[in-house]
């Protein structure tokens, strides 16, 4: 099963993803100049507000911090040798898988640091599923509140989609319970295949039974962390959904002050409600990262609350908070372990 990340996490692979991750934003960063219009772009470059492009930058580190905190409270229970450090490298290289890959499954990127420093690979499975049930659980409590109390200023569309969207997260909380819960009911179909036993199928055959025996140790393994976490360890399944609040409340209030970067005055919670949209949205979305389509719906959810000359740069300046600096040093920590693995490989 390392091997299996390990390959994911290969050169070609890295490399294509990051290719797609910048057209999409290109495309998005196009379309949301287009929208906004860019002949005013010289003076809303003139008017940033440094002071609170410092804020901005700190909201990105309590981002990072509380991602890192997350992570580190289940790590350590799984490995002695977890440091504070790790779960940071985990949490970049986590940002930046989820940045390159369609639907920003970026659970691949934390496992493969965390299985480095000791943590088995169904230790940083359950890691993930618990933190993910407990971002879905914020996300949806979030969103419905938003959408309940329907701000004016959010097109009628939004709202629409939102309530689209709230069905599907429901769906996948469903799944993820499943998988948290009773993750031996996903194994069943595997089971339940009947290969010929002619000459022509003993390859596939074998290749089947060898994932089942992989799937049914990984299981039993994470149904033990699992049970461990629940029975004993109660305080941290809370700490974890209170973090996940942190992470997003850290992401809405940066946007919040980048607002006040491009000197504008929205009020504070009108821009908190579209950042929730805006993440609520994207969280499933295509593309690598959400890129494209998150720049897209920035020009369509702030047009009410920003001046249209200072929409394109807000959007570059959110996205690079929340996401393209994630994606860059998550690159960098990615990139120096495949080395020093590949290093290793090499003279062993």
């Amino acid at each position: 099963m390392e091997d299996f990340f390990s390959r994911s996490l290969n050169r070609k692979n890295f490399v294509r993803g990051t290719l797609f991750f910048i057209l999409c934003t290109i495309i998005g960063l196009s379309i949301n100049f287009l929208w906004s219009g860019t002949e005013h772009i010289g003076s809303v470059l003139g008017s940033i507000r440094g002071k609170f492009l410092l804020l901005a930058t700190l909201c990105m580190f309590a981002d990072w911090l509380a991602t890192s905190t997350r992570f580190y409270i289940f790590a350590r229970k799984m490995s002695p040798r977890v440091t504070f450090l790790d779960s940071i490298r985990a949490t970049w290289a986590g940002l930046c898988v989820g940045g390159i890959t369609p639907f920003q499954t970026g659970g691949v990127g934390h496992i493969y640091i965390f299985n480095r420093v000791g943590v088995p690979v169904s230790g940083g499975m359950t890691t993930g599923i618990i933190t993910f049930i407990g971002t879905l659980m914020f996300l949806i409590l979030s969103t419905g509140y938003v959408v309940w109390r329907a701000p004016s200023f959010l097109p009628q569309g939004i709202t629409f989609i939102s309530q689209y969207s709230l069905l599907m997260f429901a769906l996948v909380l469903f799944f993820f319970l499943i998988l948290a819960i009773k993750p031996e009911a996903l194994l069943l179909p595997l089971t339940r295949i009947q290969i010929p036993s002619r000459r022509g199928f003993r390859l596939f055959a074998r290749i089947v039974d060898r994932l089942i025996v992989t799937l049914e140790k990984l299981i039993l393994e994470h149904k033990a962390f699992t049970r461990m976490f629940i029975t004993e360890h109660k305080t941290i399944c809370l700490m974890s959904f209170v973090l996940t609040g942190g992470i997003y409340m850290s992401r809405a209030v940066g946007g919040y002050v980048v607002v006040h970067v491009l000197g504008g005055d929205a009020y504070f919670w009108h821009v908190i409600a579209a950042q929730i949209i805006l993440s609520f949205v994207t969280f499933f979305a295509p593309s690598p990262g959400g890129s494209g389509i998150a720049e897209f719906l920035v020009a369509v959810l702030m047009k009410p609350l920003l001046a249209s000359e200072a929409i394109g740069i807000y959007a570059l300046l959110t996205r690079f908070f929340t996401t393209y600096c994630g994606v860059g040093v998550g690159g960098i920590v990615l990139t120096s372990q495949l080395a020093k693995d590949l290093k290793q490989e090499k003279y062993t």
